[in-house]
């Protein structure tokens, strides 16, 4: 990703990694239309912390969880499909 491709005004949301061998969860930024994530270094424990960490950031965005589930799925659903797809430095 580059400044030329990032929309001016993106939609975002905050979502877990969804590592399931790892126990510790990184949160991530999922940008609408773009395929991947930008890491942060926001972690939580388990999945279960990392979604309420989630729900807490993303209601402040006005989405609930239907809304950013929606958005992070539709982002890894492109990750898989693009050749050199996933995280964003």
């Amino acid at each position: 990703m580059t400044a030329q491709t990032l929309p001016d005004e993106p939609n975002y949301c905050f979502a877990p990694a969804y590592d399931v061998e790892a126990d510790v969860q990184q949160i991530r930024i999922v940008i609408e239309g773009l395929a991947g994530h930008v890491p942060t270094a926001l972690v939580a424990l388990d999945l279960d912390d990392a979604l309420s960490i989630c729900d807490r950031l993303n209601r402040r965005l006005g989405l609930d969880r239907e809304a950013w589930t929606a958005m992070a799925g539709a982002s890894m659903h492109a990750e898989d499909g693009e050749p050199g797809g996933g995280t964003w430095h």
